[in-house]
């Protein structure tokens, strides 16, 4: 009988973790590049999750380690992005609407870490504003670089900016996927200007639906390696330096065949049927805006005294 894997103490609080849904990744195969992408299929395919009881974080851990899937984000190519593109840009406008609607903000400076292609920077650009991205992905920074954007290609901590530079950092489904989450935050913190905002998206473990569908919830993926609830995402952001704003769920512009569709991979021999279903009445292309509660909004503020 194989030795029950060692816990890791939390990144967050430092506690002992204890193992929450053991690994069901077939014959402990190594990850996949599809399996980084952001349209990727493989859902509900996770290495080892432990929890902390404490505040709540929970991390993966992968048999080749975390160093090695976040490196790996490098060489990623997801050409099935663009395909829900006219989706993602409704979302991004409404995102820099929201952004913009808090009074101290004006449109200066904004950093977008894990910019993809650079739809976001993009709508932000149209806008008005001085953005920058951030993107790790070579396929992806040179998607951006073709549509005139500013990204580099790299990781957070090899971006070379001055301190207190940016009114506005802005990451949108990335911190799940971060190696070490705080030091990131703290990293953004620096970069931000004093009473700069940070607003930032988020997998929620501790919505209703990963609650239910416990080690079968869909966000359980390979590729991200924490996994967050409202009181650990709020006390990792206060530790940071931020003072928290808000906080709430966030709701997804999707094609009603595409949602279908990724359902099916959850419905079983119920999926079959529904998919065809919307396809004989035509509805693959209606837009839908979903909320389960899976993705967490939060914003925040650097302090106007901080450094």
């Amino acid at each position: 009988m194989p030795s029950a894997p060692e816990a890791p103490p939390c990144l967050l609080c430092g506690r002992r973790t204890v193992l929450l849904y053991p690994s069901n990744v077939p014959n402990g195969a190594p990850i996949e590049s599809s399996e980084l992408a952001c349209t990727s299929p493989h859902l509900s395919v996770h290495d080892d999750i432990f929890t902390c009881h404490g505040c709540g974080l929970a991390r993966a851990e992968p048999p080749g380690g975390v160093s090695e899937i976040e490196e790996s984000y490098r060489d990623v190519h997801d050409k099935l992005y663009r395909a829900s593109e006219p989706e993602r840009r409704e979302d991004f406008r409404r995102a820099i609407e929201g952004i913009e609607r808090h009074p101290f903000v004006s449109r200066g400076t904004l950093l977008e870490i894990g910019s993809s292609v650079g739809l976001f920077l993009d709508e932000a650009t149209k806008r008005g504003w001085k953005a920058t991205g951030i993107e790790p992905s070579r396929w992806a920074s040179e998607q951006a670089a073709a549509m005139g954007l500013t990204v580099f290609n790299g990781m957070l901590d090899e971006f070379e900016a001055e301190s207190a530079s940016f009114d506005v950092v802005a990451s949108w489904d990335v911190w799940e996927h971060v190696q070490d989450p705080l030091h990131s935050l703290k990293r953004a913190h620096g970069l931000l200007k004093p009473g700069g905002l940070l607003a930032l998206t988020t997998v929620n473990m501790g919505g209703f639906m990963a609650r239910v569908m416990r080690g079968r919830w869909p966000w359980f993926m390979r590729m991200h390696l924490h996994y967050f609830t409202r009181k650990s995402l709020a006390e990792m952001v206060r530790r940071a330096g931020f003072e928290v704003l808000g906080m709430s769920t966030q709701s997804k512009t999707l094609k009603l065949g595409y949602v279908v569709e990724r359902a099916s991979k959850i419905l079983g021999p119920l999926g079959g049927p529904a998919h065809k279903a919307t396809g004989w009445l035509g509805l693959h292309d209606r837009r839908v805006r979903i909320n389960f509660g899976d993705i967490l909004l939060i914003e925040a503020r650097k302090p106007e005294s901080a450094a």
